[in-house]
């Protein structure tokens, strides 16, 4: 099948590209060589998510709503696109041969910053649908009582009927709405933060990218999903590493998908 040529703007132009099935595995291991030559400034910005993960973790042990601490945690994968946008700096500036400073992690050149928020926002608006409808569902299930603790909930969860269909509910529903997440901002944010583009043709070049590269956007969305799963599971302290490693991952992929080939050196 040919590239699939689209135009950003003027004389802009990006074609997307097929690859193959087992794409991913190249994209992941790209990502670990730009890790591990600059894993210095890679966990810096691991450690974002670690911190705003157990703030929230706080947050919600304050409010007696650790219940809801599922529901947050799927969130999270929603907004890392935007937060791994200096990943994507570090792996840019590598392929270049470029020196990477803490001045480009903490200051990321994004060619269209209006874009990206644009962008922010219909992430922050999927992720507060999945807030309010697992809300929704929880006070359904449980006769609209107060938010359980998270030990109170488990045993809710996963020991009562009404739990348990509040589980499978909420699981396909949160399923289907990272997936919109995943669909829309896999490319388009790594694309506006390089290229002159607006956010509706760079989230159009995201669906069409996913939708030519089913198999290997599918394996590498599971991946993602394991790796984060286990970061989570080890109380988030995995996401300094796994965080900048699937940012630059995503990174390779943009590329790949633009058919615009990076060689990274070992």
């Amino acid at each position: 099948m040919s590239p699939f040529e689209i135009t950003l703007g003027g004389n802009e132009r990006v074609q997307v590209v097929r690859v193959m099935p087992d794409a991913h595995w190249l994209w992941l291991a790209n990502g670990w060589v730009d890790f591990k030559a600059t894993w210095r400034y890679s966990m810096l910005i691991g450690l974002v998510p670690v911190v705003v993960a157990w703030v929230m973790v706080l947050v919600l042990w304050q409010a007696d709503m650790l219940g809801f601490l599922p529901a947050v945690c799927g969130g999270f994968a929603l907004v890392g696109p935007i937060l791994a946008i200096s990943c994507y700096e570090i792996s840019r500036l590598r392929a270049l041969g470029e020196p990477i400073t803490l001045r480009a992690i903490l200051n990321p050149r994004i060619v269209s910053p209006g874009q990206v928020a644009i962008i922010a926002f219909v992430l922050m608006l999927i992720l507060m649908v999945w807030a309010r409808l697992a809300s929704f569902l929880y006070a359904f299930a449980s006769s609209a009582r107060p938010p359980a603790m998270q030990v109170d909930f488990i045993n809710f969860a996963l020991q009562t009927p009404e739990g348990l269909i509040m589980v499978t509910i909420g699981t396909l529903v949160g399923a289907v709405l990272a997936t919109i997440g995943y669909v829309v901002s896999v490319v388009s944010i790594p694309l506006a933060a390089n290229r002159s583009v607006d956010a509706m043709t760079a989230m159009l070049v995201s669906v069409i990218a996913v939708s030519r590269n089913k198999g290997a956007m599918a394996s590498f969305a599971f991946n993602i999903a394991m790796l984060v799963g286990l970061s989570l599971a080890t109380g988030f302290v995995g996401l300094i590493i796994v965080f900048p490693w699937l940012g630059h991952a995503t990174y390779h992929c943009y590329k790949a998908l633009t058919g615009e080939t990076v060689t990274t050196s070992t």
